[in-house]
This record gives C-alpha cells, sequence and structure tokens, in this order.
C-alpha cells in the first residue's frame, strides 16, 4: 500500500529508492532474522520493489533499465544499495549460527543443545524426523556453498579446547581448518573425530601434544609434518578457559549483520570501472542527479539506440540534436554537433586540451580524474554531471515539448544548477552567481 501507483508519480528515482529502503527492506527485519524466506516471497518482494522503482504496476509493465543484480550491489560497486533480499536473510540468520557457538550457556542456547545437540550437531549432524523445520534450515544454511565466506570467518579462540574438533573446525585463524590444510596427514590419523582437549593431555599445567597415526610417516612427508607441528605448536592450550568465537571481519571480534552481509555481496563483479561510484556517491549533489549519472555512466538512459536494443518500436533512431547520427549516449551527450562545444569551453576553463572519449564512464574518468585532478576535483565532477543532466533536460524538451535545443541556454542553465548546488551544500560558499560565472577559471 505504501509503494502504491501515486507514490510513483510523485517522487523521483532517488525518493523511490529511498521509500524502498525504508518499507519493503525494513518491514519483514524481524522474519528476516528468524526464518528461511520462500524463493516465491523473494520473487514477489523484488517484483514490488522494481515495479516501484521503474514505474510499473500489476496491469502495465514498463522496461527494467538495470538489472536487480546491479541495482542490489553496493553503491561503492556500482549499485543503488538497496537489499538483496535472500542474502539480507541468510546474514541475519547467521547471527543463530554465531550466537549457538559464542553464547551457548543462555537458556535459549542450553534448550537448543539439549534439544537438537547445539553446534556439533548444527555442523555433523543429520537431520531427524523430530527436528523442527527451523533448525532444519539452519543446518542447510551453514552447509550453503555460499555461506562458506562466512564460515571462514568464523574462527574458534581456544581456550580449553573441548568444544573444538582439532581436524574439523577453524581454530588456527587462517580461514581453513587443519584438515584442508593438511590433508594427508589428516586421512593416516586414528583422531579424526576427536576435540582438541582429547589431543594430547597436560603435565605440570603444560601441554603437550598426542598425535596417533596409523602408520609411520613417509621421507616425502617430513616437510608437511614440520609444517604442521610448528602451526599447533603456536597454539597455547589454556586449561581452564573457555573456547570462544572469533568474527575476522569486525576489529572486536563480534559478530554483525551488516559486515555479513557486504561479505556475503563481496564477491559479486557486475558493473566495471567500479571506483568511479566510489566517488560519485559521496559529492555533494541531490540525490536525483546521482541516481542519473548512475543510469548515464551504465548507460542505461532510454536513448534511441537502448531502446532499440530492448525492441521497443520506434520510427526514428537518428540523434535528435543534429539528426546525422543514430542517439547513443555517446554520441549525445559528447561528440554530438550541438552539444561537442559545450565541454571544449568547459576544457578552456582550466586551460587543457584533448580528444574525450565516446564511453560516459571512460568520459568522465578522463575529464574528472584526469584533466581535473586538481583541488577542486569534487566541483569538476560535479559539473560533469550537471552539464550532462541539463543536456538530457534540454533533449526530453525538444522532444516533448518543442522547445529548440540552444547550446548556449543549456551552458546557461549548467552553470546556474552547479552554482545552486554548490550554494546549497558546501558549507561557507556564499559567492553571489555573477561574481561565479565570470570567474570560472577560478571558481
Amino acid at each position: 500500500a505504501k509503494l502504491s501507483k501515486w507514490n510513483q508519480k510523485n517522487l523521483s528515482m532517488g525518493g523511490k529508492v529511498t521509500l524502498i529502503k525504508s518499507v519493503l527492506n525494513a518491514l519483514p527485519i524481524y522474519l528476516l532474522s528468524f526464518f528461511k524466506i520462500p524463493q516465491r516471497i523473494v520473487d514477489k518482494l523484488v517484483s514490488l520493489q522494481r515495479n516501484f522503482m521503474w514505474g510499473g504496476n500489476h496491469h502495465h509493465k514498463r522496461l527494467s533499465w538495470v538489472k536487480w543484480d546491479v541495482v542490489c550491489l553496493p553503491k561503492s560497486e556500482g549499485g543503488l544499495g538497496i537489499k538483496d533480499l535472500s542474502k539480507f536473510n541468510a546474514a541475519l540468520r547467521g547471527r543463530w549460527i554465531w550466537d549457538l557457538a559464542s553464547n551457548h550457556n543462555q537458556l535459549w542456547g542450553r534448550v537448543l543443545i539439549s534439544k537438537y545437540g547445539g553446534w556439533s550437531d548444527l555442523q555433523w549432524g543429520r537431520d531427524k524426523g523430530w527436528h523442527s523445520q527451523w533448525w532444519k534450515d539452519l543446518r542447510k544454511l551453514y552447509h550453503q556453498p555460499d555461506f562458506n565466506i562466512i564460515q571462514q570467518n568464523m574462527v574458534w579462540k581456544v581456550g580449553c579446547g573441548d568444544k573444538i574438533k582439532f581436524w574439523q573446525d577453524t581454530w588456527l585463524g587462517e580461514g581453513c581448518n587443519l584438515q584442508q590444510k593438511y590433508n594427508p596427514l589428516f586421512l593416516i590419523s586414528r583422531q579424526q573425530n576427536l576435540p582438541i582437549s582429547k589431543m594430547g593431555k597436560f603435565s605440570q599445567n603444560l601441554w603437550n601434544w598426542d598425535l596417533k597415526w596409523r602408520r609411520n610417516l613417509f621421507d616425502h612427508e617430513n616437510e608437511l609434518a614440520i609444517a604442521f607441528m610448528d602451526d599447533i605448536s603456536a597454539i597455547s592450550i589454556q586449561h581452564h578457559s573457555q573456547d570462544t568465537m572469533f568474527w575476522k571481519v569486525e576489529p572486536n571480534g563480534l559478530y554483525s549483520t551488516k559486515s555479513a552481509y557486504r561479505l556475503l555481496m563481496s564477491f559479486i563483479s557486475l558493473v566495471p570501472h567500479r571506483r568511479i561510484f566510489q566517488s560519485l556517491w559521496k559529492l555533494k549533489i541531490p540525490p536525483r542527479a546521482r541516481v542519473f549519472s548512475w543510469r548515464l555512466l551504465l548507460d542505461r538512459l532510454p536513448t534511441r539506440a537502448n531502446l532499440l536494443r530492448r525492441n521497443v518500436p520506434i520510427q526514428d533512431t537518428l540523434c535528435p540534436l543534429c539528426g546525422s547520427h543514430q542517439e547513443e549516449a555517446g554520441h549525445l551527450f559528447f561528440h554530438c554537433n550541438m552539444t561537442r562545444g559545450l565541454w571544449w569551453e568547459s576544457m578552456k576553463w582550466i586551460q587543457v586540451i584533448g580528444a574525450l572519449s565516446a564511453d560516459t564512464a571512460s568520459h568522465f574518468i578522463q575529464f574528472c580524474d584526469g584533466f581535473g585532478a586538481g583541488r577542486k576535483h569534487s566541483r569538476w565532477c560535479g559539473w560533469w554531471i550537471a552539464l550532462t543532466l541539463t543536456i538530457w533536460q534540454h533533449r526530453n524538451s525538444l522532444l516533448f515539448k518543442g522547445t529548440p535545443f540552444d547550446p548556449h541556454k543549456v551552458m546557461d542553465d549548467a552553470l546556474f544548477l552547479a552554482w545552486s548546488w554548490l550554494k546549497a551544500r558546501e558549507k561557507g560558499f556564499n559567492t553571489l552567481f555573477n561574481h561565479w560565472s565570470t570567474n570560472l577559471s577560478e571558481s
């Protein structure tokens, strides 16, 4: 109900993204932290979000210009930061796995241990008919391949060693267990399933390892055995200390949903030139302008070439400004006869010359990080966005209102837009527009 049709017409793209985050990502957060969300519910919620974002509804679907996988990427990776519900659900439920190992002495932990076996059953047990669906889903989550990155960052900090399996658990702090690192030695061990506390004994308050093998070591296994002994000898076993879990991602060692979700999303790479988006979202410009530039850098604006690629029937594919080339983003914004002079004029302010790329992302890097890599870098990036946004607005006025495209008017409007952003968002900026626009090489 909150993501209704009338809201689509009264909100910018930035406003829609904000509402999606505050409604459909926030309302079910309690249930997401406890239950596994069914895939059909994920599909339904994503459909609602996508339709609201791009302006569609149940009866009329509009084009989704950017893949939802890209939309769900963090802003620094080229997305909009909308939560991927499946991965967010996994990160939230991962806290139960963490707490089962770290807070097992609490009442709920003792109940799970008495009923299901606790941490050891979660790792190595099997589903039984009388197990609850919640416990079965939690075990499935722990053994999912996508969850391995979470497992690798949950490392045991050794105390007395009675809860940590010597070979199978991760306790050396390297993101892998001894079975993975020293598999040839694991295969000949006679203590494959024992905890650390059963792998040796204390003598005069000093821990001594008592390792047992099925056979004598071969000569080629000696170097591996030496490295193995160096690893385990560096760990001190404490007689009266509890084993605790350490979360490697956070400095304080405590699990957080935010860091776990970031970890699950960190291995998804769908967008080239990701570093330009890190600077884009730091600029002091309105959300509407940020989302526009995000779509432009991904080349996802409804230019005639992009409409043609998506099988939208159009009669004319030529640029509406010059009428001589197909309307692609690179041509419309940078190389059209009606817009090219705007960039040449901008480059005169900082006294540089050079050929500019036709690719939008490469053009941004060249124009902002190359020509504008000075102490006014953020202003120069803001100018690039202000000019491209104004070109797009005047292009739309030409198509839908019949207003002639005047490059001089475009330049004046872009300058005023950039000045208004500086005045509203840059602390201490009190320069009048007339003075600022006539001293552009300094400002």
